[in-house]
């Protein structure tokens, strides 16, 4: 199962706006984090997903490189982990534990090779 959770228009957008597109992850993690502790699981996947997928993507633009981004997808993938277990999804709880260590792996791979490279995630 793969987990995506912004739409092409999106995905494109961040890509081309790197910058600006740090502020929105921040957005909807703080929003997510809210939706999360206020009981609201179902409402705080979506935010939660959309910052983990665009940190993916900030990352890949780093050329893999950026440690600090790379410990902000395993946080909001332990949040999205958390939100999938008290949902009683395990596949989906399965699935972003997944991608984020796929994301991760790679990402601690090419720092140590010094090499630079696109990864689909």
């Amino acid at each position: 199962m793969q987990l995506q959770f912004l739409c092409p228009k999106h995905t494109d957008w961040v890509y081309s706006h790197p910058e600006q597109a740090i502020h929105v992850m921040a957005r909807d993690e703080m929003q997510g984090n809210m939706l999360m502790y206020s009981g609201q699981l179902s409402e705080a996947v979506p935010y939660l997903g959309c910052a983990f997928d665009i940190a993916v993507i900030l990352l890949e633009i780093d050329g893999g490189t950026n440690t600090k981004m790379a410990k902000k997808i395993m946080s909001l993938a332990s949040m999205l982990e958390e939100t999938y277990f008290h949902l009683r999804l395990p596949l989906y709880r399965n699935a972003i534990i997944d991608r984020a260590h796929t994301v991760v792996t790679a990402s601690e791979s090419m720092v140590e090779h010094g090499v630079t490279w696109k990864f689909k995630a």
